[in-house]
């Protein structure tokens, strides 16, 4: 006990005190602790009861007492088993004036010794406070360190004989330089490593974000491509035609007609690749303005059919009689369907009709359509819906299209405050169904009175 009183074993208590103090690894172990070394060259340097009473006193934190009375007498007991075992077994093989050949056995028994203790304190605690498995804590101290198993084993604890052999030789002060040293080691070792990871996790994200962007580019040029061409077909139409009307007198009124409804058809279908584009735009961009209105689905659904020219005797209608009306925007859900129906037409066989389908569910409208084409691959689900995707985007494709279609449904079906969902089966078809509110959320009803006076005009016989 008189060697305690000694300054210089004060001195030791002080330096463990500060380091106690120093912000440490939650996670690390004790391979990461400068306070590891500085134990170890005491369990070399005093009697094994000594160099635990000391070690004991270096780890009582006052700080943290009164909050946390349990943790810091844990952790003071736990200083004073480990040096008092790692000084005893240190002290049987070898003592402090020993040859370096037998001297560095019994180190590295006594560092190995008082690391197994500190690691199986440490999992133990943790199983205890939070239930935490070992091999759990265990992966999160190797993950916590700069350096992987076996490097850290045991850390700082190899750098307690140097510790030792100069206090033997130069005294305190040079100590004090040395683990001075070792400590902004390793605060700039795990600075440099948690920097590193933050650069890792940026170097990740700019990978995401250039992978992106050649998507992004991929499918512009695609687009482009693709654009280019279905704006080309019906204008090289058009031009053909007006150019035959105008260079040779067509005296066949039959054959004069027939031409001039081949130039109406193609022209509605540039049309209608310019409104698809004209919408894409103002979705993107936040100019797409709503306009709600009371409206009948099964007109909408006629006229979808209609604008569908020669094929819409291809689709069937599963309209029930008195379905609510809607008050939605009547424009975007004619585009919902008619984008649907266009598509279930392109992807089926001719021989085979598709469908399109309503009914009443409680406050909501369900529709759909559905098609007998060879269905959608479960992989590519995710990804239908994309601006550009084409789920065969190659050049020799069956159908065309520019890559717009679906994702305008999902972003319109959006607006008018629905959902969308399609279940599909390989080689039996796809279908779409698309949930609609009777009232938009959103929506201000029009007066009551104009409403009924709407209805009655939409019933009232013709001629009357």
């Amino acid at each position: 006990m008189e060697l305690l009183a000694h300054p210089q074993a004060l001195g030791w208590v002080a330096v463990l005190l500060a380091l106690g103090l120093l912000p440490q690894a939650a996670v690390a172990g004790p391979g990461l602790s400068v306070a590891f070394a500085v134990q170890v060259a005491l369990a070399m340097l005093y009697h094994p009861v000594a160099a635990g009473v000391i070690a004991f006193l270096g780890a009582l934190d006052l700080h943290r007492l009164r909050r946390r009375p349990l943790t810091v007498w844990w952790g003071c007991g736990l200083a004073l088993v480990t040096v008092t075992a790692g000084g005893a077994v240190f002290h049987l093989v070898a003592g402090q004036d020993e040859p370096l050949a037998r001297l560095l056995p019994a180190f590295v028994a006594c560092a190995v010794l008082m690391w197994l203790a500190g690691v199986a304190a440490m999992v133990a605690a943790a199983r205890f406070e939070h239930g935490t498995p070992p091999r759990q804590v265990l992966a999160r101290m190797n993950a916590a360190s700069p350096y992987r198993f076996p490097a850290t084993f045991p850390g700082m604890g190899w750098f307690g004989l140097p510790v030792a052999r100069l206090y033997l030789a130069e005294g305190f002060w040079p100590v004090l330089l040395l683990l001075g040293l070792l400590l902004y080691a390793r605060t700039m070792c795990l600075k440099a490593w948690s920097q590193r990871g933050r650069l890792v996790d940026l170097l990740e994200r700019e990978r995401r974000v250039v992978a992106e962007l050649r998507e992004v580019n991929r499918g512009k040029e695609q687009f482009v491509a693709v654009a280019s061409h279905e704006m080309r077909t019906p204008l090289t139409a058009i031009l053909g035609y007006v150019t035959t009307l105008r260079r040779q007198p067509i005296d066949d009124p039959a054959a004069r007609d027939r031409f001039l409804e081949i130039v109406e058809r193609q022209a509605q279908r540039l049309l209608g690749l310019v409104e698809t584009l004209l919408t894409a735009s103002n979705l993107e961009h936040g100019r797409l303005a709503a306009r709600f209105d009371w409206a009948s689905v099964e007109d909408v659904c006629q006229e979808v059919v209609e604008g569908l020219g020669d094929d819409r005797g291809r689709v069937r209608l599963d309209l029930p009689p008195a379905l609510p009306r809607l008050l939605t925007d009547r424009r975007c859900l004619g585009q919902v369907l008619g984008n649907l129906l266009e598509n279930a037409v392109k992807y089926s066989p001719r021989q085979q009709p598709c469908e399109l389908g309503v009914r009443p569910d409680g406050d909501r409208l369900v529709l759909w359509v559905r098609d007998h084409g060879a269905g959608i691959p479960r992989s590519e689900l995710e990804r239908i819906f994309d601006r550009f995707y084409q789920v065969d985007d190659s050049d020799t494709r069956p159908v065309t299209g520019i890559g717009l279609g679906l994702h305008l449904v999902r972003e319109l079906v959006g607006v008018l405050g629905g959902t969308i969902e399609v279940q599909t089966r390989p080689g039996a078809g796809s279908r779409f169904t698309v949930v609609l509110p009777v009232r938009h959320p959103d929506a201000r009803p029009p007066p009551a009175a104009l409403a009924a006076g709407a209805a009655a005009r939409e019933t009232r016989p013709s001629g009357t």
